[in-house]
């Protein structure tokens, strides 16, 4: 099998073997590749549980039961900060 690499993942992959993660151009894509097959797996056994969550979401939405992103990145700042304080 032939595959053709754009040169910004050629340039990834030698930056991977570089930073001695791994040993050769092979593991790089022996790796994604068990991550992509991992990824599908998930969607594949998650699907019904994701549509849910994908209706609910919807539903949400059309309620207005939504935030803007600044108010949500800025919630789940806080979230963040209460967790640090409290594991401490």
């Amino acid at each position: 099998m032939t595959i053709t690499l754009t040169a910004e993942q050629e340039k990834f992959i030698a930056e991977q073997v570089g930073s001695g993660h791994y040993h050769s151009t092979a593991d790089v894509i022996a790796q994604s590749l068990g991550m992509l097959r991992a990824q599908e797996e998930f969607v594949r056994s998650n699907a019904a549980e994701l549509r849910e969550k994908i209706a609910s979401g919807m539903e949400q939405i059309r309620r207005g039961e939504v935030v803007d992103g600044k108010t949500a990145i800025k919630n789940l700042r806080e979230k963040l900060g209460q967790r640090e304080r409290s594991a401490r």
